[in-house]
């Protein structure tokens, strides 16, 4: 058996090298260097003779001109090209073809050729772009002529040959799929050898070899794939074509610009000659590339959207990092994202598609569903290092309780026994070891007969293959003992998985199903690395915020929104939430354009900021006095910064809104005595390395720190990860190598205006570390602002609180709500999360006292028993040389407390900490706002007003408020004047409901950690 193999594997060699013949090459090709294109018009000078091409990043336009013979019986004509150079699609020469003007393809290593039209002359331009300076190479074109009949025979053996025995090019060896003493292999085999015997090789091209692969091709198609093949009561593989492009990674977003031409007009050039075809591509924004770079090839898209050969899904803007994107964030992604689809392609979205992103929020089931989304697919958590997730189809359930039905693409190829492997692909090919593979990987095999590949290469490897493609029309018969394939979209694929899935949960009397976030146990770097980057989009999600709520604010007081300007700022900060951008995974070239965006951000919204600001302080009715507005939900007092120092406000601020008051507190009742400094709370004592010797609480009598052990102590660890993503991960051994940061350090005494603390400098390596910390005289917050100059390559660097608090599991912080996470490693669950993700704060608690730590711009979290580390720092040096280097600005928190995290005031706190209140002087102006003013609030302290903005359709306010301690309640809501109605809206802003509203005040109830979005519409 293992010769007959041999032998039609051998003959399939045999019968592609006789699938196409040369007919002419291209003679006389020129190129010319170049940047960027502009438009699609090559340059007019500089052309020389074409020889080695080379160059890192670099851009050429090649030409040539040639004629295609009159039309040959036997098949068609293509233009072939080749480099001879080899390896991964995104990094190898890639380029846009243009004949006789027109965009016709991409060119790239997976697709060579474009098909050619008889008896026609062509003027040919390609624009190509190179990666590397190491990789030179030669380009050839040839005209060609595919022999049809010769080629359909090739793939008619192939295809089935690969479910016996494929090369397998990760490990570069043959495998089979299908077990050899299975009926179905053997049926296989015997049917190939039987058509292989029809096949006349001696004289290739003559009538006699043309009647042999007719009369093969007759007895495979009747024989086998019509008798032996089957498509009754088999499992379906439902095959979609897709490229996946990352937005940014390692190329900068011109590149991405490119790809995303190559990428689609490859597609249409395929569909052109494969009506089965169809395409699914996500992310609005790359759309939007296209039809600013290719208006003609967008135009393509759209008649195939209407043809529905072309799939626009996705949900989302870009395809985002879902954990340390805020819960707004995640909301203006899939509002600008499904707004989009609806306006260019009249398709309302009802997938998030997210196959490559590092972990899943627990908040998202609700915000999908609140957002008009049924459905919700990845595979990357297949990629999970420790535990396989047991299901593959199944209904995820957030911390609220909603829930969503899911699906994680299954996509590999078979192995020898079967079994699940790790790490499926979004990239899938399609060929016979696929497709079992596929099927072999599916888990929830008695509740559901279809899974899914979505097809093709990806990053600028220009999506499905013709190969590809041919392989599918005969996997579409049902080869013995593989499932059957149908090509379809992603939508109408779920709605039939689902279906079956529900029905047969009902039957069986039990449903799948995952509570809680989807936790990637692998790439926890990216809670940290890049931290500069990650600062930009935590300061750039507050502005924006503030912005809105200032904005309108102002203009129900007649003033302006600036809308567009919003908007677009808001599309920067989606784009940078990419999920290779935000985490810190791209090349240094990436972070140099973020750097230039999140500055654009904040000097825009501070403007906005400054400007409405400046309205109220000169319009307000008092003539002296302090103007503090407050750009949260619930109000609040507490130190602002006034004419360069702090002071302290007492009085309560109104939540968004405003009050001026005529005094505000420049001193403190902080004592510092040596390194000993004393407030109503606490007495805090430094050691002489500038830890915490000494933290005793005088309210509750008890120390703060585990006895013997120091607070706010900076540790090192090596950071060698063995995968070879150094950028993404961290490696469950870095303990092993710990280095604790207690030289002495330099100490000073601080005192501005209402706190008092130290400043303090250490020196590590070639690094520096400076902090002042700060005690307040009526804040139990002990704030540590930071400023770090470090140059330590693959060194991570973590700050610990060894707590002397008793606690199986710590609270984190998440979108809209907190998850409880173990602090110990009692199952490999448990003992995988060894590095987790939060946001504004993490709390460690036994019955009656805790500790919170807060943070502005921190994502990376540990607590090991009662140790609670911050990660601060991680320095790879791949992709990005130069990642983390410099200088890094942050603020972090220590807050003990009596009683639960709740009571305590704790979310309130890590949210003063990222958005402070803003102080002015009264001014003199026109004197028509009133002194106290409260655009919106509510009466409940479990609740938090998220976000105020002008809604998307009208001049109506939107409020968004969420339960942040898992407790329902009613809530009344009260709003300034001007409004006379109220509406309960989704996510999308649509109006479900109108609400009982009397002109300032409406009562609604609220579930644990439920998400309400309000529409207020203004009288008029």
């Amino acid at each position: 058996m293992a010769m007959v193999k041999e032998r039609i594997n051998k003959l399939c060699e045999k019968l592609l090298s006789l699938s196409s013949r040369k007919i002419l090459s291209v003679e006389g090709l020129e190129y010319v260097e170049s940047g960027y294109k502009v438009g699609h018009t090559p340059p007019n000078d500089g052309w020389k003779e074409l020889g080695i091409i080379k160059g890192a990043h670099k851009h050429f336009w090649l030409r040539g001109k040639f004629a295609t013979p009159e039309a040959d019986e036997s098949g068609s004509y293509v233009l072939r090209f080749s480099t001879g150079v080899d390896g991964r699609d995104m990094l190898n020469p890639q380029g846009i073809l243009y004949l006789n003007g027109k965009m016709v393809q991409g060119i790239d290593t997976n697709h060579m050729e474009a098909f050619l039209e008889p008896s026609t002359e062509y003027e040919m331009y390609l624009y190509l772009y190179t990666a590397y300076a190491d990789i030179p190479f030669v380009l050839e074109a040839n005209v060609m002529l595919l022999d049809s009949e010769t080629e359909g025979l090739y793939y008619d053996l192939l295809t089935p040959l690969e479910a016996l025995y494929y090369y397998n090019d990760k490990t570069f060896e043959y495998k089979k799929a299908l077990n050899e003493n299975t009926s179905e292999y053997i049926a296989i085999l015997s049917a190939l050898e039987k058509g292989a015997n029809f096949v006349d090789m001696r004289n290739p091209y003559s009538s006699e070899y043309y009647e042999s692969i007719r009369n093969a091709r007759r007895f495979l198609k009747e024989e086998f794939y019509e008798k032996l093949c089957s498509t009754e009561n088999k499992p379906t593989v439902h095959c979609v074509g897709h490229t996946h492009i990352d937005v940014e990674w390692r190329w900068e977003r011109m590149q991405t610009r490119e790809k995303v031409q190559r990428s689609i007009a490859t597609a249409i050039a395929l569909m052109q000659k494969y009506p089965e075809y169809q395409f699914t591509l996500t992310q609005p924004e790359l759309y939007r590339y296209l039809k600013e770079e290719a208006p003609e090839k967008y135009e393509e898209v759209l008649a195939l959207v209407k043809q529905n050969r072309w799939e626009p899904e996705g949900a989302m803007w870009v395809e985002c990092d879902c954990n340390l994107a805020s819960g707004e964030s995640l909301i203006r992604q899939i509002l600008h994202g499904k707004r989009f689809f609806k306006e260019e392609f009249n398709s309302d979205s009802k997938i998030l598609f997210l196959p490559d992103v590092f972990g899943y929020s627990a908040a998202m089931p609700q915000i999908l569903k609140k957002s008009g989304i049924d459905y919700f697919v990845t595979s990357k958590i297949s990629w999970n290092e420790t535990n396989v997730m047991p299901y593959d189809s199944f209904m995820w359930k957030g911390i609220d309780g909603t829930e969503i039905f899911s699906s994680f693409i299954t996509a590999q190829t078979a192995n020898e026994d079967h079994g699940i492997q790790c790490k499926t692909t979004y990239s899938g090919t399609l060929n016979a070891p696929f497709v079992l593979g596929t099927w072999d990987r599916y888990q929830q095999k008695e509740y559901n007969k279809n899974t899914i590949i979505t097809y093709g290469y990806g990053d600028g490897g220009g999506g499905p293959t013709r190969q590809m493609l041919e392989k599918q029309r005969r996997l579409a018969y049902g080869l013995p003992g593989l499932p059957v394939t149908k090509t379809n979209f992603m939508l109408p694929y779920l709605r039939e998985c689902e279906k079956e899935f529900l029905h047969n949960s009902e039957v069986l009397k039990r449903t799948p199903k995952w509570v809680g976030e989807l936790y990637l146990e692998y790439h926890r770097g990216t809670y940290t690395t890049m931290a500069k980057n990650k600062r930009g989009n935590r300061k750039s999600e507050f502005l924006l915020q503030k912005a809105e709520a200032l904005s309108y604010a102002d203009l129900i007081k007649g003033g302006h929104y600036d809308k567009n300007g919003l908007d677009k700022a808001w599309k920067t900060v989606l784009h940078d939430q990419f999920h290779d951008i935000l985490p810190g995974t791209c090349v240094r070239e990436v972070y140099e354009w973020t750097e230039k965006d999140y500055q654009e951000v904040e000097q825009y919204c501070n403007g906005v900021i400054s400007d409405k600001l400046a309205v109220l302080a000169n319009g307000v009715e008092a003539k002296n006095g302090i103007l503090v507005y407050n750009s949260l939900g619930f109000a609040r007092n507490g130190v602002v910064a006034l004419n360069g120092k702090t002071v302290e406000i007492d009085e309560a601020i109104p939540a968004y809104g405003w009050k001026v008051v005529e005094t505000a507190n420049e001193e403190s009742s902080v004592s510092l005595n040596g390194l000993t400094a004393e407030n109503q709370y606490y007495i805090l004592t430094l050691a002489q390395d500038g830890t915490i010797e000494s933290l005793f609480d005088k309210t509750e009598n008890r120390q703060v720190f585990e006895c013997g052990k120091k607070g706010n102590l900076f540790c090192v660890y090596e950071d060698m990860p063995y995968s070879q993503y150094e950028a993404w991960d961290i490696a469950d051994y870095f303990r092993s190598k710990r280095y604790a940061l207690e030289s002495d350090a330099q100490i000073e005494c601080l005192d501005d205006g209402s706190r008092r603390g130290f400043s303090v400098t250490r020196s590590y390596m070639d690094s520096t570390i400076c902090q002042k910390i700060w005690m307040y005289s009526n804040s139990r917050r002990i704030d540590f602002e930071t400023e770090i100059d470090w140059h330590e390559k693959h060194q991570l660097l973590k700050v610990e609180f060894p707590l002397d608090i008793h606690a199986d599991e710590a609270v984190y912080e998440i979108q809209y709500g907190h998850v409880h996470r173990a602090t110990h490693s009692n199952t490999s669950w448990d003992s995988a999360k060894f590095e987790v993700c939060g946001h504004k704060w993490v709390d460690v608690s036994e019955y009656g006292y805790g500790v919170a730590l807060l943070n502005d711009c921190k994502y990376g979290f540990a607590t090991n028993g009662s140790c609670l580390e911050l990660t601060v720092l991680k320095r790879p040096t791949y992709p990005n040389p130069d990642s983390d280097e410099g200088k890094h600005v942050f603020t972090y928190s220590l807050l003990p407390h009596k009683d639960d995290f709740r009571k305590a005031d704790v979310i309130k706190e890590a949210y003063s900490l990222n958005q402070p209140m803003d102080a002015l002087c009264v001014g003199n102006g026109e004197r028509k706002l009133p002194d106290k003013y409260s655009l919106v609030s509510c009466d409940k302290d479990n609740i938090i007003i998220e976000t105020v903005k002008k809604a998307e359709a009208d001049d109506g306010m939107i409020v968004r408020l969420y339960d942040a301690f898992d407790c329902r309640c009613d809530v009344k809501v009260s709003v300034a004047n001007g409004f006379d109605s109220a509406y309960l809206c989704d996510m999308m802003e649509n109006e479900l409901e109108k609400l009982d509203f009397d002109g300032n005040t409406l009562q609604i109830p609220v579930k644990n950690f439920e998400i309400v979005t309000l529409k207020f519409k203004r009288k008029g």
